[in-house]
């Protein structure tokens, strides 16, 4: 079960609750790495399997770590997974 914001010590940047709490959607859609740039990740495809970042409470140690990353349909439910809200900045 997920715990309450900030209960635990930041990380050595200052950042609270990165890791452990609960896994996060990406607006990025899921491909296999390496990386490259036009493989479609990026793109807005309708119902592309999108990427899960993270661990959860109920994940192993190993998996609670921003490498670690699955696939799910954007219309899935995942009781262990949630989001994070993001500002972009205007450049």
């Amino acid at each position: 079960m997920t715990c309450a914001i900030g209960r635990y010590a930041p990380n050595v940047w200052g950042l609270y609750d990165m890791h452990g709490n609960a896994a996060e959607w990406t607006r990025s859609n899921y491909h296999p790495y390496p990386y490259r740039a036009d493989d479609g990740r990026e793109s807005n495809v309708t119902g592309a399997n999108k990427t899960i970042r993270g661990g959860s409470w109920r994940d192993r140690p190993a998996h609670c770590r921003s490498a670690s990353r699955w696939a799910y349909a954007p219309w899935q439910k995942v009781f262990n997974v949630g989001f994070r809200v993001i500002i972009e900045a205007d450049t």
